[in-house]
C-alpha cells in the first residue's frame, strides 16, 4: 500500500469519525433502542479516530523512509541508534515528525491523567460524604448516606471496596419528593452505575474531549455517551423496580438545579425527557441495528490496523 493511499485512507478516516459520522449517530433515533451497542460503537468511534490521526501524521512524518507507519518507524530508530540523529528525515519531515509526537504524548498523556484527577476528586467527596452524611432514615426502605441539603439530588461515587466503598449520595430534598416506590427505583439506577462500573465507560471520553476540545465529533460523543450510559442503567434498574416509579422519580427530580460533583454519576442530566418516554413506553429492541453497530464498531476498530501493518 503506498504512502499516497494511506494518507487518503487515514485522513478521510479523521475527517469522518471527529467531524460527520458523531453527528450522524448523535441524530439517529436506534441507539435509545439498543444503548449498549450505541456505546460499543462510540468506544470504537473514539479508538479508531485516534489512532486515524495519529497514523496519518506518522504517515506524512515518515514517508520517506517506508510506506508503511510501521515499518518506517523501525528504520527511523534503527538509523537514530546507529548515530544519525536525523532517522534519515530531512528537516521538513523531521518537523512533521516532532509535531506527530506530540499529539501522540497529547493523547497518551492525557488519558492517565484524567483517570488520576478523577479519582482523587471522587475519593475526596467520598471522604466529605463520611464525614458529613446523615443516617439513612429509618421509615425508608433502601440504604445509601443522606446530604442536609433542600435542592433535590441522588449520585452515586464508584469505588472499590481496598480503596473506598462505593456511596450512594441522597440530598434531603430528594428524600422528601421521592415515595419509597420511586426511592427504590432509584437506588437501582444508582446501583446499575456501580455494578457495570460505568464511569470507567465515561472516562475515556472525558480524555477525549479533554485532549482535542476543538473537534465538535469529540463533544458530541462525550455528551452522547452520558446519555447512553444512563438508558442502560435505566434498562437495568426497570427489570428490577418498577419503570413507571423510575419515570415518576425522573419527572420529580431529573432537571433538578444541581451541579454533579466531579467523578459522581447522577440520576439527572440531560435526556430526561427522552428517559421517561423510554420508561414508559418501551421501545422495540432491533436486532438488525444491534447486530449492524456490532459489525461496525469491529470493522472501525481494524481498519487502522490493516493500513498501519505492511501486508
Amino acid at each position: 500500500m503506498s504512502t499516497l493511499t494511506i494518507l487518503i485512507v487515514t485522513l478521510s478516516l479523521a475527517v469522518a469519525l471527529l467531524g460527520p459520522v458523531p453527528a450522524m449517530l448523535e441524530r439517529a433515533r436506534w441507539p435509545s433502542r439498543e444503548p449498549r451497542a450505541a456505546l460499543v460503537l462510540w468506544q470504537a468511534i473514539g479508538l479508531a479516530g485516534g489512532i486515524a490521526v495519529l497514523t496519518a501524521a506518522m504517515a506524512l512524518a515518515l514517508a520517506p523512509l517506508h510506506s508503511s507507519p510501521v515499518v518506517a518507524a523501525i528504520l527511523f530508530a534503527t538509523n537514530v541508534l546507529s548515530g544519525d540523529l536525523t532517522g534519515g528525515l530531512g528537516a521538513a519531515h523531521l518537523s512533521l515528525l516532532v509535531i506527530a509526537l506530540i499529539m501522540t504524548a497529547r493523547l497518551a498523556g492525557v488519558l492517565p491523567v484524567t483517570i488520576w484527577r478523577t479519582w482523587q476528586a471522587r475519593h475526596r467527596h467520598r471522604d466529605m460524604v463520611g464525614l458529613v452524611s446523615q443516617p439513612w432514615p429509618a421509615a425508608r426502605p433502601g440504604h445509601g448516606h443522606v446530604l442536609d441539603h433542600p435542592v433535590a439530588a441522588v449520585y452515586c461515587l464508584p469505588g472499590r471496596v481496598s480503596r473506598g466503598r462505593p456511596r450512594v449520595v441522597f440530598t434531603t430534598g430528594a428524600l422528601e419528593q421521592l415515595d419509597d416506590g420511586e426511592l427504590a427505583a432509584v437506588l437501582e439506577h444508582e446501583h446499575a452505575h456501580l455494578t457495570e462500573r460505568h464511569d470507567l465507560v465515561a472516562l475515556p471520553f472525558l480524555a477525549w474531549v479533554t485532549a482535542f476540545p476543538w473537534f465538535p465529533g469529540v463533544r458530541r460523543a462525550k455528551a452522547s455517551v452520558a446519555v447512553l450510559l444512563e438508558l442502560v442503567a435505566d434498562d437495568r434498574a426497570a427489570r428490577a423496580a418498577d419503570p413507571a416509579a423510575l419515570a415518576s422519580a425522573l419527572a420529580r427530580i431529573g432537571r433538578a438545579d444541581t451541579a454533579t460533583p466531579a467523578g459522581a454519576l447522577a440520576i439527572t442530566g440531560t435526556g430526561v425527557l427522552l428517559r421517561v418516554r423510554r420508561l414508559l413506553d418501551p421501545p422495540r429492541r432491533s436486532k438488525s441495528w444491534r447486530g449492524a453497530a456490532y459489525a461496525m464498531a469491529a470493522v472501525l476498530v481494524s481498519l487502522p490496523a490493516v493500513v498501519m501493518f505492511p501486508w
